[in-house]
């Protein structure tokens, strides 16, 4: 919501949807059953979601199992694919079993005891299903409600958001990082990353935060934007060293333990999307750093394995298999 547009008065219908919380108004609403499927919200169109809210619970009390297991997917007008796709735990920025520090930003918060909420804006033209996919063998428990508002009418320059996951090991220098391949017209959003490693060079991020994040826009051979660092991609410099969050971007867990280290961080670009007409190929490319000594000892030793989560998020002129991108 804009700040100055907040005393416009406009003729939209306020919308609203309940999900999971079966101890109040609606007993009916179901818990979601292991290897089963909930709606969360379902509008006819036009109109645009303005926010989600989730809090999960699972049997046993696993919350690295759930915040995995269970996929948020959203569908617009009908379509057979889900042009949202990604585990609850990642979409949200909600990482590494709940441990994640809580934050909030313009586009998604966690709050304490594991409050979910994502305000970025889903317009639909003819309708939208949200739904909690469960790929898990136990029982989720909750509550969740979706808002959204009815239109008037729909803007052709409306774009619908999208989301996509990636869970792959790569191993760096050599090996790119994918974060979307897409064709159309929209603009890059942002992104939730995870990185898991083990690989010693890595300690502390080293390595890992200099990769570059670049753009081509249209079919560029070259990069059209190119992020030199991939910490300063997500607002951060000389790597990530301590947890902060603000409206924009985030590093939300840092650790290193046993050999291990971890790292959760988002970015929303919220005032300089990348934007594109037909076309948009976005990766992390490690690649050109042939000056960084972890790295190059990551490469020599042959232990540069790091184990990515991406959720992507974008907007485009009509809806994509988020699985295809």
């Amino acid at each position: 919501m804009n700040p100055a547009e907040i005393c416009k008065l406009r003729p939209y219908r306020s919308l609203m949807q309940n999900s999971l919380w079966h101890w109040d108004a609606y007993p009916e609403l179901p818990d979601l059953a292991p290897h089963g499927r909930i709606e969360l919200g379902r509008f006819a169109g036009p109109g645009v979601v303005r926010t989600i809210h989730l809090t999960l619970n699972i049997t046993g009390g696993n919350r690295a199992e759930l915040q995995r297991g269970v996929f948020l997917e959203v569908r617009y007008d009908g379509q057979p694919f889900a042009s949202v796709h990604a585990p609850v735990g990642d979409f949200f920025g909600d990482s590494f079993g709940g441990e994640s520090m809580a934050y909030s930003s313009l586009a998604m918060a966690k709050r304490p005891t594991n409050s979910l909420f994502c305000y970025l804006p889903m317009p639909f033209q003819r309708g939208v299903e949200l739904s909690l996919v469960n790929t898990t063998v136990q029982t989720v428990t909750g509550y969740g409600y979706v808002t959204a508002e009815a239109l008037p009418t729909w803007e052709a320059d409306t774009g619908y958001f999208h989301a996509r996951w990636l869970d792959r090991t790569v191993s760096l220098p050599d090996d790119e990082v994918p974060l979307l391949n897409t064709r159309g017209r929209g603009h890059f959003l942002g992104c939730h990353l995870t990185a898991v490693t083990r690989c010693p060079q890595f300690a502390g991020c080293q390595g890992i935060c200099e990769g570059n994040d670049e753009f081509r826009v249209d079919g560029a051979t070259d990069p059209t934007c190119i992020y030199l660092g991939t910490e300063d991609f997500f607002g951060f410099s000389w790597s990530w060293n301590q947890l902060w969050a603000d409206d924009y971007s985030g590093t939300t867990f840092l650790r290193d333990q046993d050999g291990e280290t971890r790292l959760a961080c988002y970015r929303f670009l919220l005032n300089d999307p990348v934007r594109f007409s037909s076309s948009l190929v976005a990766r992390i490319n490690y690649r050109d750093e042939i000056h960084n000594e972890q790295l190059l000892r990551a490469r020599a030793e042959g232990n540069g394995q790091v184990r990515f989560g991406i959720v992507t998020y974008w907007y485009q002129d009509a809806p994509v298999d988020a699985r295809s991108v």
